[in-house]
């Protein structure tokens, strides 16, 4: 397959404008998803520390922008090269960069409040056992295995998944295609491309990057692109890149601002590790052997030679990239082994701070206590339910006064997806699923604060 097959504005539904120019259906797509209320939400979602006052320290949308602009320049190296080699000439060069800046835009969309803590609180709450509590009791009990099949997205929840639905359903003002983006931006943001277990040894199997309730999507869209489903897209590997680029670099950085690393601590730190990995100390720690800015001593010189090394390993091995077979840029360039040693520090030093931790423990309880409130609208009669959703009120006597005013903190948007995905024909199980879809999707949909303040109006503690 040649590289410029693989820059297409093939969409899952049809635009209905007609565009002259190829670019400009790649800057569409950045403005739909910079435009949406997603995008913004990330403005309150954490990138390490929740719940953070102190406007230097990175968020998960400045985090975000960082690594679009890590992305956008990675791919323009590799753009220049590429037109060099005339491979590309230089409209599709300039299409390429704009893929992959989206794909960066959209890497954290679908992370729940309070990351990580929050995706693990998700899975926690949709083991089997607990949520058997939360059928009605007119509905037939799943057997074991077809339980096993229901839960399957949700006890393997991530925000990689959550941000493709976001991206590919969620918004929903025009149709059902959420964004309808270019098949090209969507395979682009897809890291793990699979849709179920994947087998024993396969590349990025790590995690599932698409859910099973988006699976004909992701399958139309490879077929749109001519592209064998499981296979990464060669563009996926330069926005993961720039994400690993940024991530244990900005995370460092505001562990500087907040004092959770000292100058002294971290060249003591990171000296030992360079020396396990044996990896000369001098590329981590200016000569002067002081850290004043962790940014212009440490940072800009590492990210740029990532950058450089990244650029003309992915050019001269274009065809692996292409067809999917090449291991993480990270792994296969000197900087790696750098980034690499970094992220060690900041697993070890960051992560585990106290103030990292405390948080954290909150978020997860925070989480975890919002499924159970919000969990009251899956033990309701399906009739009762369906009748909130589509009358907008409560059936007279149906004494569910609770539970339609937890109903109606759902988002109407949201409502509206459950609705699409529903017919009369539609049995009770893959209902109760559907249910489950529009509580987790608002939910993990929330900001950190507002989680934090819904929860609490929930539990009486403000009002």
């Amino acid at each position: 397959m040649q590289i410029s097959d693989l820059i297409s504005n093939a969409r899952i539904r049809k635009s209905s404008r007609s565009r002259a120019d190829l670019r400009d259906d790649f800057y569409s797509d950045r403005s739909r998803i910079v435009f949406s209320s997603s995008f913004r939400r990330m403005m309150k979602k954490a990138q390490v520390f929740s719940l953070e006052t102190n406007s230097y320290v990175r968020n998960r949308l400045t985090h975000t922008l960082e690594v679009a602009d890590i992305g956008r320049t990675l791919a323009r190296a590799v753009g220049v090269k590429l037109v060099g080699k005339d491979i590309l000439n230089a409209a599709r060069s300039e299409c390429l960069v704009a893929i992959v800046e989206n794909a960066c835009l959209l890497h954290d969309i679908g992370n729940p409040p309070f990351g990580h803590f929050g995706e693990e609180a998700i899975k926690a709450w949709f083991t089997n056992d607990k949520v058997a509590k939360f059928f009605p009791a007119e509905m037939v009990q799943p057997r074991p295995e077809q339980l096993e099949t229901m839960l399957s997205d949700f006890q393997s929840f991530d925000g990689n998944p959550q941000g493709f639905r976001i991206a590919t359903r969620l918004h929903n003002e025009v149709g059902t295609a959420g964004f309808n983006l270019t098949c090209s931006t969507l395979l682009a943001m897809v890291k793990y491309p699979y849709f179920e277990k994947a087998a024993p040894g396969a590349l990025f199997s790590k995690k599932r990057g698409v859910f099973g309730s988006e699976k004909e999507i992701y399958l139309e869209s490879c077929r749109l692109m001519d592209q064998i489903p499981g296979r990464r897209f060669f563009l996926t590997y330069l926005m993961e890149l720039a994400d690993d680029i940024c991530y244990c670099l900005s995370d460092i950085g505001d562990s500087f601002e907040k004092n959770v690393t000292t100058s002294r601590d971290y060249i003591a730190e990171i000296t030992a590790l360079c020396e396990a990995d044996k990896i000369p100390v001098q590329q981590l720690v200016p000569e002067k052997q002081r850290i004043d800015s962790f940014a212009h001593d440490v940072a800009i010189a590492i990210a740029q030679r990532a950058i450089e090394e990244a650029s003309r390993q992915f050019v001269d091995n274009l065809d692996s990239y292409i067809n999917g077979s090449a291991n993480e840029l990270v792994d296969d360039i000197p900087a790696g082994d750098l980034l690499k040693c970094l992220k060690k520090f900041a697993r070890k030093f960051i992560y585990t701070s106290l103030e990292a931790q405390r948080i954290e423990i909150a978020g997860s309880r925070i989480v975890s206590g919002l499924l159970d409130h919000f969990g009251m609208v899956l033990r309701i009669p399906r009739v009762d339910f369906q009748h909130f959703v589509k009358q907008d009120e409560m059936r007279k006597d149906s004494h569910l006064d609770l539970e339609w005013r937890v109903f109606s903190q759902l988002s109407k948007r949201m409502r509206k997806v459950y609705d699409d995905s529903v017919t009369d024909e539609t049995n009770d199980h893959d209902e109760w699923i559907a249910r489950a879809r529009l509580i987790v999707d608002y939910i993990s949909g929330m900001t950190d604060d507002s989680a934090r303040d819904i929860y609490q109006n929930f539990m009486g503690i403000s009002i």
